[in-house]
């Protein structure tokens, strides 16, 4: 998984996958038959209590070991996909991100939420963006090692620019390195934590009820640029997807605008 360059997190949670299925039967996974392999994902989901997505994750982790490691397709094709319903209610509304925008404390913190919404990177891209980044002239981002160790560019707004340049104005000076930095030490950029914690104090001052995490901006980001007639293979460059498949998920939330006016007969070159 390292020599394939997937995320540090995924390599962990599929380690994470594959141990607990060890540690339960206390046996290796492919001396498990199906059905015992069946049982321990009905114990995990009925016992344990996991959820849809954590479920789905060791599935996942289970799969993966069973294909690329140890060669038993056959447990492969008799494992059943756990199906569920991704991104359930974390699309927000015009409203409830105003409300949001408008409860920041500081500069800092709105230009954390702000930035979320407008570009669709996730939080531990943000806190990695630098200046040095910005391409004012094509208003892009350089967004570096993100997820798969894959490089991006994204793009922004003139809103966004004015939120930066407020940013700037109240420290007085331009960020030494990463753009947000540490609230404690300026040498430092603002931690994983810190933005995650930033993003639930702001929510909470909202008063907003919806259960809305970092990454709920850039499924929101993701569901309003479809609304707005963008591409869906643009769309899957931004977020940096390796699958459409993965993107093609923001369709059950987009309402697309109607092009019934759109007469491909009359468009066609003679």
């Amino acid at each position: 998984m390292s020599i394939a360059n997937n995320a540090f997190a995924t390599r962990i949670n599929y380690v994470r996958g594959v141990k607990i299925l060890i540690l339960h039967y206390e046996k290796l996974p492919e001396e498990c038959t199906v059905h015992e392999i069946k049982s321990f994902l009905v114990f995990l989901k009925e016992t344990m209590n996991y959820s849809s997505s954590t479920l789905n994750l060791r599935i996942c982790s289970l799969k993966y070991y069973f294909r690329e490691v140890v060669n038993r397709l056959d447990l492969v094709t008799k494992i059943p996909n756990h199906r569920f319903q991704k991104y359930d209610t974390e699309i927000m509304t015009s409203d409830e991100l105003n409300r949001i925008f408008n409860s920041g404390r500081d500069m800092r913190q709105k230009l954390v939420v702000t930035m979320l919404y407008d570009t669709g990177i996730r939080i531990s891209e943000l806190i990695r963006v630098k200046l040095s980044d910005f391409d004012k002239q094509n208003s892009s981002i350089i967004i570096r090692n993100s997820k798969g160790k894959k490089t991006r560019v994204v793009y922004y707004g003139r809103k966004l620019r004015e939120v930066i340049k407020q940013y700037c104005q109240t420290m007085g000076r331009l960020p030494k390195d990463t753009l947000i930095e540490n609230y404690n030490n300026i040498e430092q950029p603002l931690s994983l934590r810190g933005g995650q914690h930033i993003v639930r104090e702001v929510v909470k001052r909202s008063g907003i009820r919806k259960k809305i995490s970092p990454h709920s901006f850039r499924h929101t980001f993701a569901v309003h640029y479809l609304n707005y007639g963008g591409s869906i293979f643009r769309l899957q460059k931004l977020l940096g997807h390796t699958h459409i498949s993965t993107t093609l998920n923001y369709l059950k939330y987009a309402f697309i605008p109607d092009s019934s006016d759109l007469s491909p007969f009359d468009n066609l070159p003679q």
